[in-house]
């Protein structure tokens, strides 16, 4: 082959190496795809002059307590007879009464208890219990159970000591001017058989001694 047709060749490959280039599009870089970054969330803050007040706590409501505040206390004049079995003997105690209590029903319970003084006796069977007491146009209506007359062991100084009793510290009450004996709410003739309480009893001053 002569040197000017290999020259020859040479060219034409030359060009059509060129042409090829030339057809090929440039490859592009592929896009980069970003991944937006997360963004911080802050609680929108209220201006210092909007923000709410915090509430002021609200004190407890204070319990009721039993500190004796609804108690009314008050001096009564109560009767025993002497240990010789001859007079009432008048003593004094004081009495606690709820607003609204039975003042007539404390009286006569505190007189239902054993005296404290030596020298008094008590009169009232230990099994007597007082149901009530109420007072309706001066009449002062006293009411115990059937333990009264059944456990009952005077004889007629003991019956009469007994009534005079309730009587006269009931009759201390201005608006009590005498007294009826109830059994279990009915009326009765006598306690022992040797008083009448037919009807109400008034006031027995004959039977006092003032200690």
């Amino acid at each position: 082959m002569s040197k000017k047709l290999l020259a020859a060749v040479l060219m034409a490959v030359s060009v059509l190496t060129a042409g090829c280039e030339e057809q090929q599009p440039p490859v592009e870089n592929p896009p980069k795809i970003e991944t937006p970054e997360p963004k911080e969330t802050t609680e929108p803050k209220a201006p210092p002059d909007e923000r709410p007040e915090p509430k002021a706590e609200q004190p407890p409501t204070p319990t009721p307590k039993a500190d004796g505040s609804n108690v009314e206390k008050m001096q009564v004049k109560v009767y025993y007879p002497d240990e010789s079995g001859l007079r009432l003997v008048e003593v004094e105690r004081q009495v606690e009464t709820s607003k609204g209590e039975n003042k007539y029903e404390a009286t006569v319970e505190a007189m239902m208890q054993a005296p404290k003084e030596q020298e008094l006796t008590e009169i009232f069977p230990k099994h007597a219990k007082l149901l009530g007491v109420t007072v309706d146009d001066g009449i002062a209506n006293v009411n115990f159970d059937e333990g009264l007359q059944k456990h009952f062991v005077g004889g007629s100084a003991g019956e009469t000591f007994l009534v005079g009793s309730v009587v006269n510290a009931l009759t201390n009450f201005d608006e009590v001017k005498g007294v009826r004996f109830l059994i279990d709410g009915k009326e009765i003739d006598s306690l022992a058989g040797h008083m009448d309480l037919s009807e109400p009893v008034t006031r027995m001053n004959e039977l006092m001694e003032k200690q």
